[in-house]
């Protein structure tokens, strides 16, 4: 494996020639040496393989660095170490070991601040690499991460589901929240059991051509699927994606749509440059007044957004994250689990959400795809002019739009996680399937 330079959270290993331990632990003693993590550093990590080597190895480094180390005593959710460090005084940051939603076999590393928000990462000289096997070994605190993380958002969730007419179920695609299983009360957890390569899939919910037939294979487990919400999340706990046997898939836009129809109280909503237009559209027609505000790609340029004004918000960004918090004082961190929350609050039937998806697919009929292509960015932007013929093109600014005039939209840009394009479509089924079959990619047939 070697290891990329950055993502937009931090680094990551991917298979290659090398291994990441080098790199990854370069960036982290690169960080200690730069003093961004403070004294008292929580390290947790997911149960993805190599994840507890490479946190102890972690903490062994950070020792070394004269830092005291708590190191979780069990595999976590990324949002419930984040939100530890947010809540506990004296903790300075949290050294999290999980790849997220990349594929089996990858590994990276994501930092979070004293506030449990990320961290700009100091980057390390080009080709740094540390010798793992040098690292000297050292007793460390174990902390309990779970427990807390089931008082603040476990037990809320639990209630929410309590009171919902229908049945909840997660989908934690053998990733980090299938530690809570059996710990949250009135909720099923279906492929709970963390497994190191996750059964040779990729746990994330967002792409809808892998998603939906996973999705459809679950439900038709079950005795009654006509009455299961499932919640699908990723490895690390805070991607949300919805799917019913009514509305099928359903996407974080089109459920912060309808929180917002559904006048969820709040002053703003952040969402990114990439965002489906129909969340704009549909947060101006829902609550007069409302402040919308578009940011650039990446969920700390959100953060910085509420900081600079921490009212009550939705925060959306369309790879999964959805983000409720009703103050300044409130944790504003990706969390499915907490979304999901906000979701059984505000609906409390499976009907009424039904109903609510419907309401927002009849006055935005385009249910966003995100698309990726191996393509260069250069080559997409060439091509589509052929295969959007009628379409205006705004190529200004580091994500191009292209609009049809009417529902249809498409934004573009380059991957910041990996070689290739996102390309976020808003179109009629024909005109989506057409774009995946000629940019390349996963090809997905909408019509079927």
């Amino acid at each position: 494996m070697h290891s990329t330079a950055t993502t937009t959270d931090g680094w990551r290993g991917q298979p290659g020639t090398g291994w990441a331990e080098p790199q990854l632990l370069a960036a982290l003693d690169h960080c200690a040496l730069q003093g961004v993590l403070g004294e008292q550093v929580l390290i947790g990590h997911d149960a993805r393989a190599g994840a507890p080597e490479l946190a102890y190895l972690a903490a062994d480094l950070l020792t070394h660095h004269g830092l005291t180390t708590h190191l979780a005593a069990t595999p976590a959710p990324t949002p419930a170490l984040g939100r530890l460090v947010h809540h506990r005084p004296g903790l300075t940051a949290a050294v999290i070991v999980t790849a997220s939603h990349n594929p089996p076999g990858y590994i990276g590393i994501k930092l979070r601040d004293s506030s449990g928000h990320g961290i700009l990462w100091p980057q390390p000289p080009a080709g740094a690499a540390l010798d793992p096997g040098r690292i000297m070994a050292h007793q460390h605190q174990h902390t309990d991460v779970l427990t807390p993380y089931l008082d603040s958002v476990g037990t809320p969730l639990s209630t929410a589901a309590g009171i919902f007419d229908g049945d909840v179920l997660i989908d934690a695609a053998h990733g980090a929240v299938g530690v809570l299983a059996g710990r949250l009360p009135g909720i099923r957890v279906l492929r709970e059991r963390p497994l190191p390569f996750f059964a040779g899939h990729t746990p994330d919910p967002v792409p809808r051509a892998q998603a939906e037939p996973t999705a459809r294979a679950l439900l038709a487990g079950l005795e009654h699927p006509e009455r299961a919400l499932l919640a699908m999340t990723d490895g690390d706990g805070d991607r949300l994606v919805l799917f019913t046997h009514r509305s099928g898939y359903i996407p974080s836009s089109e459920q912060a749509a309808a929180l917002l129809y559904a006048r969820l109280p709040v002053k703003r909503l952040i969402t990114t440059h990439v965002a489906p237009r129909m969340v704009i559209r549909a947060a101006k027609r829902a609550q007069a007044g409302l402040t919308v505000t578009e940011t650039g790609v990446g969920f700390k340029h959100i953060v910085n957004a509420w900081r600079d004004q921490p009212v009550p918000v939705l925060a959306l960004e369309p790879n999964g994250a959805l983000v409720h918090t009703t103050g300044p004082d409130g944790y504003f961190e990706r969390d499915a689990l907490a979304a999901l929350t906000t979701v059984l609050r505000t609906f409390p039937s499976l009907e009424d959400l039904d109903d609510a998806i419907h309401d927002v697919r009849q006055a935005h009929p385009h249910t966003q795809l995100v698309h990726t292509t191996p393509a260069p960015l250069t080559d997409v932007l060439r091509a589509l002019p052929g295969l959007l013929p009628a379409w205006r093109a705004d190529l200004a600014g580091e994500v191009a739009h292209y609009d049809d005039g009417a529902h249809g939209h498409i934004a573009v840009r380059a991957s910041g996680t990996e070689p290739g394009t996102r390309v976020y479509i808003e179109a009629p089924a024909e005109t989506a399937e057409l774009l995946t079959q000629k940019l390349g990619g996963t090809a997905f047939k909408l019509s079927a």
